[in-house]
């Protein structure tokens, strides 16, 4: 599964961060926090098409809130995660900002996959099946 998030991550080269990247996955870590992006992306827009499901909250702005929401969830699980598990490898933290260009890939990513994840399942949504674009 590294290897399944790993180009991902990396953006296949464009957001290659020389060593931290190879921190990442020498200590397994795109494994957790690629799979907490999927679930969450996957889990919470299917709470928001189908348990939320009310026509109050079917306008686009109120999904994209919602999915704002989801990526600073993500952004919190990306660094968290990367801080705790790569700052014991090291005296000194040699990362100060790859923590958050990591946290902000995993936001874009999140952002991204809430999106293909609305257009896979809000058809069967009572009420916000034509959010965030109507049909």
């Amino acid at each position: 599964m590294n290897d399944f998030f790993a180009p991902i991550y990396e953006g296949w080269g464009a957001f290659y961060l020389e060593n931290f990247s190879d921190d990442l996955y020498n200590e397994r870590l795109y494994i957790p926090i690629g799979w907490t992006l999927l679930l969450t992306a996957l889990g919470l827009m299917a709470v928001y098409y189908y348990v939320i499901n009310h026509p109050r909250f079917n306008r686009w702005f109120h999904w994209l809130i919602y999915v704002l929401v989801i990526g600073a969830i993500n952004f919190a699980v990306a660094y968290f995660i990367s801080y705790n598990e790569i700052s014991v490898l090291y005296e000194e933290d040699p990362y100060s900002s790859e923590y958050y260009t990591f946290s902000l890939v995993n936001l874009l990513w999140a952002l991204a996959f809430c999106l293909l994840f609305s257009f896979g399942i809000r058809w069967w949504s009572t009420n916000s099946s034509t959010t965030p674009i109507p049909q």
